[in-house]
């Protein structure tokens, strides 16, 4: 699961308020551009390490242009969209995105994307030819549109999918073969995960190519026996449509997966030894180590071990099968993308076995082990391994649980340095080579630039400086975010924000709004520039509320032992420490504790029902939007990882749902829900809705048909932010 509704840092530029300026207004932040920040669109690093592209827009369309990371200045126009001509057409292809083969000589064109799920999408392809400049599509574009289009490593051939099955083409003279056969919607996916696994796992592409090219490695998911959810569509039809897909909840069925590799020379395909007979496991992460070698990653269904294997990809004799890689917990593990194989055949991930999340180097065999990154602190996430300066490169919470620093450190242990200026969450991209990267970093009090480091961190040039954004932050009255630490008794201690309203008066009374997230190892509370959702707060603060968040037991950035609390019971411990916030906020001489209300999206949603529920006597409002009401609605692989199974934690699953507290309600309630949520379903909306009219208790409620879980699109969002900030105008 997966926030939305990023409440995390906003901005201070505070400006004295006897000073005339504009009000807020949500047209103003939801249905126009003013509070855009600067982007950097299709970054990619080129194979010399030393120039990159991005795609921008140019006076005669799209263009994918090169830059040299040394200056930063432009040196070469790689593609316009005008070159994209096919033969007796009306006017060139329109460019949504691009990628180069291995040897940069073509480019892999995308257009007419259309979503699938949150990260997955459907889109045609094309394949341009840098110096002929000829434009050919991939494959047949009277057929469906396909799906994870990649080249080669060597740029022979290209791999796509289809109709759920994978396919190779050879680019010399685009012929076409079919790798599988079986796929079929709702029935088999080759080379691509199912709904569960990319919203759950964070990956969309299921298969890899092998470093010489010769060999693709592909998932195989049989979901038959997984139920299927149905979503109706209305969408100005004289009837509704249904739209039918597998969705595991909570101890049922998933789909039934394995691992093959395919030969292109021999055109056969031989099957994995996955090392257990047991065929409800997780493949959550593989690939190819070397040319004829494979690794994969699996889970048991309760997620609390990993086991790593090496196996040979020589087809059709695949085997070997090595263990290297074993880690148990007695509640979970998380999976990331931190796993890097290192020349001499070792390898580095993160574990938290020594109580925080840090990177382990790991011998060929698995037999020696070295933490690289000891201490107090988190690794949150391995950005690369440059082999030969012997260094990783991560970024981590060193500083402060707000913060996110970039570092590198030897992998010998040794030598690790700051790469990042002090402050704020950077958010970096490396050039091949670790000579250069450009870094997002922004703070609490600055929307922040897109800069340009060298490999050892010194500013080269700042590329994107949000001076229009910055320009109309002076026009409205900002107040800064503070940031704060509550103590809520028995030695605990929380992270938060807060924002003041413009001309604060402590011997005021104001009313308080808490917002939250609150999932486990999330972080809303960091020192980043908020954007939209940081301007509506800002909305609120001119309307005289005082505006708090909160980072519950749980959350990420402080420790394997104060995230894994919540195991087994989620909603317990969370709703406790809002609970206990509100208390303290409410203690404070210039807040009127009985005016203090609480929102939440997705399973901040799930935590603002429980808190307007268990905390009735707390809580005068709340707004859940898109909310988790009954653990057992949800998807098996995230409910299961931090709930156990149902039958096993039956406890567990209904004693924190709100559903089961609606009777203690006193406040005021307002439930919001897409009706096309293919995430957290409107089924999850519609239980709450019948416990409460069964409790014979008032509410309002706001359905938004053909929405999914994000809710927006058109007016969708300027809709939804007017009718919370009438509630709270009218409620609190």
């Amino acid at each position: 699961m997966h926030k939305y509704f990023i409440l995390t840092v906003g901005l201070g530029l505070a400006v004295p308020a006897v000073h005339a300026q504009k009000a807020l207004t949500n047209q103003a932040i939801w249905y126009s551009n003013t509070f855009s920040s600067d982007q950097l669109s299709g970054l990619v690093s080129m194979n010399d390490g030393t120039h990159y592209t991005t795609m921008d827009r140019g006076e005669a369309g799209v263009e994918v242009n090169a830059y040299e990371y040394r200056t930063g200045k432009k040196t070469a126009t790689i593609l316009r969209e005008a070159d994209l001509l096919l033969p007796g057409a009306d006017g060139p292809i329109p460019m949504e995105g691009y990628a180069f083969s291995g040897d940069e000589r073509k480019l892999m064109v995308q257009t007419a994307m259309e979503p699938l799920y949150r990260y997955s999408y459907y889109a045609f392809h094309y394949v341009y030819d840098r110096a002929t400049k000829a434009v050919r599509p991939l494959a047949d574009t009277t057929r469906a549109k396909q799906r994870l289009a990649t080249f080669s490593p060597d740029g022979s051939h290209a791999a796509f999918m289809r109709d759920n099955n994978l396919y190779t083409v050879e680019l010399a003279t685009m012929r076409e073969t079919a790798v599988t056969t079986d796929g079929a919607w709702n029935h088999v996916i080759n080379g691509a995960p199912d709904w569960v696994y990319e919203e759950e796992f964070d990956f969309t592409q299921g298969y890899h190519w092998s470093p010489d090219g010769q060999k693709i490695i592909f998932l195989r998911s049989d979901e038959s026996a997984v139920p299927q959810y149905d979503l109706t569509y209305f969408r100005h039809a004289l009837y509704p449509t249904e739209y039918r897909f597998k969705y595991p909840k909570a101890g049922e069925a998933n789909s039934t997966v394995s691992l093959h590799v395919y030969d292109l020379a021999k055109g056969t395909t031989a099957a994995i030894p996955l090392g257990t007979p047991d065929t409800d496991i997780y493949l959550p992460r593989f690939g190819f180590t070397g040319n004829n070698t494979v690794w994969f990653m699996r889970l048991n269904r309760l997620q609390n071990e990993k086991l790593i294997y090496t196996c040979s990809a020589s087809v059709p004799d695949v085997g070997n099968l090595q263990l290297i890689y074993k880690e148990t917990s007695p509640t979970y593990i998380e999976v990331t993308h931190d796993l890097h194989f290192l020349e001499d055949g070792g390898f580095i991930l993160t574990n938290e076995q020594d109580g925080w999340n840090h990177i382990v180097w790991n011998s060929a065999d698995g037999k020696m082990q070295r933490v690289l990154t000891p201490g107090n602190y988190d690794v949150l996430d391995v950005l690369g391994v440059d082999g030969k300066g012997k260094r990783v490169f991560f970024t981590a919470s060193k500083q402060d649980p707000t913060q996110q620093e970039v570092w590198s450190i030897g992998l010998d242990g040794k030598g690790l340095r700051q790469l990042s200026p002090a402050g704020g969450v950077n958010d970096p991209d490396f050039s091949k080579g670790f000579k250069y990267f450009i870094n997002r970093r922004s703070t609490a009090n600055d929307p922040g630039t897109i800069a340009l480091h060298d490999g050892t961190g010194k500013l080269v040039k700042v590329l994107k400086d949000n001076a229009r954004l910055k320009a109309a932050l002076k026009e409205h009255d900002l107040q800064p975010k503070e940031f704060i630490t509550m103590a809520v008794g028995d030695g605990l201690m929380l992270n938060a924000w807060m924002i003041k309203p413009p001309g604060f008066d402590a011997a005021k009374k104001y009313p308080v709004f808490m917002t939250q997230y609150s999932g486990p190892n999330s972080n809303s509370v960091l020192d980043r520039w908020g954007g939209r959702d940081f301007m509506w707060h800002q909305l609120l603060a001119q309307k005289d509320y005082i505006v708090v968040c909160v980072d519950g037991r749980g959350t990420g950035h402080r420790g394997r032992d104060f995230r894994h609390q919540t195991y087994g019971q989620l909603g317990k411990y969370e709703t406790e420490d809002q609970i206990a916030a509100a208390r303290w906020l409410a203690a404070l001489p210039y807040v009127d504790g009985s005016r203090i209300g609480i929102q939440g999206w997705s399973y901040g949603g799930y935590m603002s029902s429980l808190c307007i529920t268990k905390g009735a006597d707390v809580f005068k409002a709340a707004i859940a939007v898109a909310p988790v009401t009954n653990w057992r609605y949800y998807d098996s692989i995230y409910t299961e990882r931090y709930m156990g199974l149902p039958g096993d934690n039956p406890h567990g699953y209904d004693d924190n749902s709100p559903i089961n507290h609606v009777d203690k309600l006193k406040g005021h309630y307002l439930l919001v829900h897409g009706l096309a949520d293919d995430n957290v379903h409107y089924q999850n909306a519609a239980e709450m809705t019948n416990a409460l009219v069964r409790a014979n208790k008032q509410f309002r409620e706001m359905i938004y048909p053909d929405r999914n879980h994000g809710i927006y699109g058109g007016t969708t969002r300027l809709h939804l932010f007017t009718l919370m900030t009438d509630f709270l105008l009218e409620e609190l």
